[in-house]
């Protein structure tokens, strides 16, 4: 790894790949039921039902479920800049939308019994699984902190469910837990775990050595990746190997990001990296 001098630091050099993810199956942990989908199917932004439109056209659909029980499907479409969580019954309604959060909300599913649904919130600062309870309208979120949530999974009971996790600090791995988020345990643990401490910084995560020497001052590689919570071999291998700071951002480093790297007293501003994704 090569630090460039600060006088180059808009410079990218090279190109942050993310390691494909390991195929984990939240269903080897919770006992997953089949899903009928009633025939319902997306085409051109719509859902329909044989040669019935459910939903009005919009910019995209990325998930749909269907409760048989309730004759009512659920779903995540962008309406305009990010995806929203809409439900619709099987005979012909006008949508009604789960109170929307400014973050994308996609992923969604009907839990096997009790009339709850979730879906992933995909916050700024790491990933939400939401439940809804949709007679009441009671929301439950459990949040997952700078990391990023590829698949749910409920159990039969619908009491608890997995989610297979991916971070920057350890690769994929799977978790379970009550659906408010009690009970929460480890199911497939990690291949890879660092030992690293984690902190927001200016929008993105700034990751260094758990433990620090005294007046030590670490170089500094900028990693530019979006998503940027997931697990990276490569930057891993550099945080376990080298003693160095990695501050994980969605966009490259600007004068505000500049100004904030020469205010941290454990960063070597003089010697840093900028690794980017295309």
């Amino acid at each position: 790894m090569r630090f460039w001098p600060l006088a180059l630091f808009p410079i990218l050099v090279g190109c942050a790949t993310t390691s494909p993810a390991p195929k984990l199956d939240p269903c080897s942990v919770v006992q997953c039921g089949a899903h009928d989908q009633a025939g319902v199917k997306i085409v051109d932004g719509k859902l329909f039902v044989g040669p019935k439109a459910l939903t009005p056209q919009f910019k995209a659909i990325q998930s749909f479920d269907v409760s048989l029980d309730r004759r009512e499907v659920v779903f995540s479409a962008k309406r305009d800049t990010n995806f929203d969580i809409g439900l619709v019954s099987l005979d012909g309604s006008a949508v009604n939308w789960v109170p929307q959060d400014p973050a994308d909300e996609t992923d969604v599913q009907w839990a096997p019994r009790g009339n709850k649904i979730s879906y992933i919130v995909h916050a700024p600062t790491g990933d939400v699984v939401r439940t809804v309870h949709v007679p009441t309208a009671v929301q439950l979120s459990v949040d997952f902190p700078f990391a990023t949530v590829r698949s749910v999974a409920w159990d039969a009971a619908a009491e608890r469910y997995a989610v297979v996790l991916s971070s920057p600090d350890a690769s994929d791995r799977i978790e379970s837990m009550k659906y408010d988020g009690t009970a929460r345990r480890i199911d497939v643990a990690p291949k890879t775990k660092l030992d690293v401490a984690e902190e927001p910084f200016q929008g993105g995560l700034m990751m260094r050595p758990a433990t620090m020497h005294y007046g030590e001052k670490l170089p500094l590689v900028v990693w530019v990746a979006d998503p940027p919570f997931v697990w990276n071999a490569e930057r891993g291998a550099l945080m376990r190997d080298k003693r160095v700071a990695c501050a994980i951002m969605r966009h490259a480093p600007d004068a505000a990001f500049l100004d904030a790297v020469r205010a941290v007293p454990w960063i070597d501003s003089s010697h840093i990296a900028v690794r980017g994704s295309q």
